[in-house]
């Protein structure tokens, strides 16, 4: 029934390749997405929208609004690139800036693809074939910062939301049923007292003991939690030379669990630790909580619809020469590389799934991941999810087993696959928040799924009372990438 917006966006596909393009090129590190949002903001502006650009301190988010009136349909973009990851449109590692940025979680296609939806859907509202509101959120910095989750609180940005809808190119076509773990990152930084590690050590105090001391109690604390949680850590700071005593270290942890609740104990833990260090180094620490993220709870309703609206657009269909291309990405991928999907897939899909695997670019819509099954990475769609019934999926971009942030990502979002895989998620983002605004009944199944799954929770922002963002640490491209 909504194929003619689908037409829409082909008819006007230029339009959003030179705009994903554009976002591919500029390949701006979180927090820095300057140019890009405002490529997007004048696309949003130019069309009717309502724009505002910069919300709460973050100057490169997002709030955009057409129509009027309930359902309320929000759709996330994410512009955010990754240090380091600069690399051309080609199948072999060619930096096109060494040491540069890149999409290597393909967000120039993320972005520019929830745009195009929400433009597609504006089109419908003129047309008076649906009631309602569309919504475009942009949301800077998801591999470094819960943006998403600040724009929850205190700005409350989703409060009047009914439905919320997202997606991320993959190297997979598939409704995201699959959780991922909680998450909390943190950085111990602690002071000690300099000396001369030679004439006097014992005038100094050692803020690197601090932090051998604390890692040690950290490793320690591994075998009394449970065994999906995850604590890693890299010293970002031990000194300046082995003659000096240092004064001042830092030690940089991320703290993962299935469930939000499970992270906040284990970081209380943590943070006991890192006091009880400081008893026995007689230093101090200081903590910047860097921010946290909830797991996501996907509703089932919503991603009903989604699958539905997946099956009409059907998978991105690719010519030879980006086959070509694709194989020739492909050997470039280690053979293990898709063990870890593996494990997820339910036993009803492995057999097909080994044939499917097999091919350079995935030629199939897959029906669901099972619920209940929590994926290794982590996401600030999570705090989204606790506040809206929320629905997610995945469309081929990448090249078979190229998980992200890689090279290879960045080669493929800014050429041709990338582009098909974009377009078609815009189509199924468009048709599905059409459905929503048409039948008030879908969005009251989705809200009763949602107060099903929270079970009585409610969410309670990760950030603490008075935090103030960070901007010197989630600029720094030692702490980028939280996923």
């Amino acid at each position: 029934m909504w194929k003619k917006y689908g037409k829409w966006i082909k008819n006007n596909k230029e339009k959003f390749i030179f705009l994903s393009n554009q976002a591919w090129q500029f390949a701006e590190t979180g927090l820095q997405e300057y140019k890009t949002s405002k490529l997007i903001e004048n696309a949003l502006k130019e069309a009717g929208f309502s724009v505002q650009l910069g919300v709460l301190e973050l100057s490169t988010a997002i709030s955009a609004s057409y129509g009027e009136g309930k359902p309320i349909i929000a759709i996330l973009g994410e512009y955010d690139a990754l240090p380091g990851m600069s690399q051309a449109a080609e199948p072999i590692r060619k930096p096109l800036k060494e040491g540069a940025p890149g999409h290597g979680c393909g967000h120039n296609l993320l972005g520019i693809g929830a745009l195009a939806a929400v433009l597609a859907v504006k089109e419908a509202i003129d047309a008076g074939e649906v009631n309602g509101t569309i919504r475009y959120y942009g949301c800077p910095a998801e591999e470094s910062f819960n943006s998403k989750g600040y724009m929850i609180h205190p700005g409350k940005l989703f409060d009047d939301v009914d439905i919320t809808l997202t997606w991320h190119p993959f190297y997979l076509n598939a409704v995201m049923l699959t959780s991922c773990l909680a998450l909390d990152s943190a950085i111990f930084k602690f002071k000690g007292r300099a000396a001369h590690a030679a004439a006097d050590p014992y005038n100094g105090r050692s803020a690197l003991d601090a932090v051998e001391l604390m890692n040690v109690g950290a490793n320690y604390l591994r075998e009394h939690i449970i065994p999906d949680a995850r604590l890693h850590y890299i010293i970002t700071n031990g000194g300046k030379a082995p003659n000096v005593v240092p004064e001042e270290a830092e030690v940089y942890y991320f703290i993962r669990a299935p469930q939000r609740y499970q992270v906040d104990e284990i970081y209380h833990r943590l943070v006991n630790i890192a006091k009880g260090a400081t008893l026995m180094t007689e230093t101090k620490v200081e903590i910047d909580y860097l921010g946290g993220l909830y797991n996501p709870i996907h509703n089932e309703v919503v991603c009903k619809v989604i699958h539905k609206n997946m099956k009409i657009v059907g998978a991105p269909r690719f010519n030879k020469e980006e086959q070509e291309f694709a194989q020739k990405l492909k050997k470039t991928i280690p053979s293990t590389a898709m063990d870890g999907i593996m494990s997820l897939v339910p036993e009803k899909y492995k057999e097909l799934a080994t044939q499917l695997f097999s091919q350079p670019l995935f030629p199939a819509i897959i029906a669901d991941f099972d619920k209940g099954k929590v994926a290794p990475g982590s996401t600030d769609v999570g705090d989204v999810s606790w506040v809206t019934p929320l629905g997610q999926f995945v469309m081929t971009c990448y090249v078979m087993g190229a998980l992200g942030h890689c090279w290879q990502n960045v080669a493929t979002a800014g050429m041709s696959i990338g582009h098909k895989g974009m377009l078609a998620a815009s189509k199924v983002l468009a048709y599905t928040a059409l459905d929503f605004m048409r039948n008030p009944e879908l969005v009251k199944e989705a809200k009763k799924e949602f107060k099903k799954d929270l079970k009585g929770k409610v969410y309670e922002s990760p950030f603490p009372e008075g935090y103030k963002i960070p901007f010197h640490r989630l600029t720094d491209k030692r702490f980028i990438s939280q996923e």
